[in-house]
């Protein structure tokens, strides 16, 4: 501390919560701006971000070097360099008050998506936090978004899979008045992008910070994402419960809609949830959509059988069943390996001749590489 310039305050100290093992100091000139932050972030997902960001300093571990480095985020980008003694120093913490998300149409963000008459509109413009104070009954909805060709149409869609997964709660009335809204995180691909789970991590933090009560839908990709996020959040519990001034996690709930990526086995979904103390409602499995870990592994044990094989292409050589065993396993261990089992099994005439497995196949090819996977609900 003696050897410190006298123009440094210390915005982050050591041992503020058991994992925080380094103070975080900016010039006087950076004080202002991050009483500022502290204040405002809970109306602006963006600045929890940062605000996450900054403290995510004071907790990694190792690294003394004292050499410059740049932390780059979505929102902002700022200099530190790790001090003699262990401490960080920020340099240049200049924040744009008006951080908010890109307005480029597409952009993945954070957007309102309105009841509609039939279709419900998603805005065209982003948010920079979830209206904590709408709610149906007792609760506000909001979603994060699987692979769908734009926000409308995922803002369209998704509230089909939000309707039938929190059912015991929805009622009809809840839809009787046009100021109704759910909130839609939207990701225009890179669902496995550490950006994208920052943001979303930040948002479930900027609710968490407003004490609000929020039930998520998980579509598809969004789960990976969703898992990326919980787990920043439960890697880091010091920072997490800072940043949520205390109150927990337990007033969000997650329901799992067909759920795709890295980690998001039933087995994987729940112990994450666990861990986070995020309340699980449940995971529905589109039985069909072999991009699920559960789904691919219980297919590929079935139809690799002799019985499902000699009814499928009525093969009756040693080699006949390896081949075919070596297609299914390519298509259903990488559904973007089409070729082999396309060949073999898609063909018009088969699925009309051999209608078991053919059926079973023409669902699979519909609900993993079409779109089905974008309209089946629990």
């Amino acid at each position: 501390m003696s050897n410190l310039p006298r123009n440094l305050t210390a915005i982050i100290r050591r041992g503020e919560t058991p994992n925080i093992n380094r103070n975080v100091y900016v010039t006087t000139a950076g004080v202002e701006t991050w009483k500022a932050l502290k204040r405002e972030y809970p109306g602006n997902y963006y600045k929890t971000e940062l605000v996450r960001a900054l403290y995510s300093l004071a907790i990694t571990p190792g690294g003394r070097e004292n050499g410059v480095k740049t932390l780059k985020i979505d929102s902002a980008q700022f200099h530190y360099q790790i001090l003699e003694g262990g401490d960080v120093l920020v340099y240049g913490l200049e924040i744009d008050n008006s951080i908010s998300a890109p307005a480029i149409n597409q952009n993945t963000g954070l957007y309102r998506v309105d009841i509609g008459t039939p279709d419900w509109k998603t805005h065209s413009k982003p948010r920079k936090t979830i209206d904590h104070s709408h709610h149906w009954g007792g609760a506000h909805y909001a979603a994060v978004s699987g692979k769908f060709d734009n926000k409308e149409e995922a803002g369209r869609l998704l509230i089909n899979h939000i309707l039938p997964a929190y059912k015991a709660a929805l009622r009809s009335h809840d839809f009787s008045t046009s100021k109704h809204h759910y909130s839609l995180f939207w990701q225009d691909g890179n669902h496995k992008k550490a950006n994208n789970a920052r943001s979303l991590a930040a948002l479930i933090q900027n609710a968490q910070a407003n004490n609000a009560s929020i039930n998520w839908l998980v579509h598809g990709e969004g789960a990976g994402t969703f898992v990326q996020a919980l787990k920043g959040l439960a890697s880091s519990p010091g920072v997490t419960q800072k940043v949520a001034n205390g109150n927990p996690l337990s007033r969000q709930a997650v329901f799992f809609s067909n759920p795709r990526g890295v980690s998001t086995s039933k087995k994987d979904l729940k112990q994450i949830c666990e861990d986070a103390k995020i309340e699980l409602i449940d995971i529905q499995l589109n039985k069909h959509d072999y991009k699920n870990i559960d789904v691919r592994k219980k297919a590929v044990k079935v139809m690799q059988t002799p019985a499902a094989l000699l009814g499928a292409c009525g093969v009756g050589t040693a080699a006949g069943f390896s081949d075919m065993q070596q297609a299914i396993g390519n298509f259903f261990g990488d559904p973007t390996v089409i070729a082999g089992i396309s060949v073999i099994c898609l063909s018009v005439s088969f699925i009309t001749r051999y209608s078991s497995i053919g059926r079973h196949v023409q669902f699979a090819v519909e609900s993993t590489l079409g779109e089905g996977n974008k309209h089946w609900a629990a």
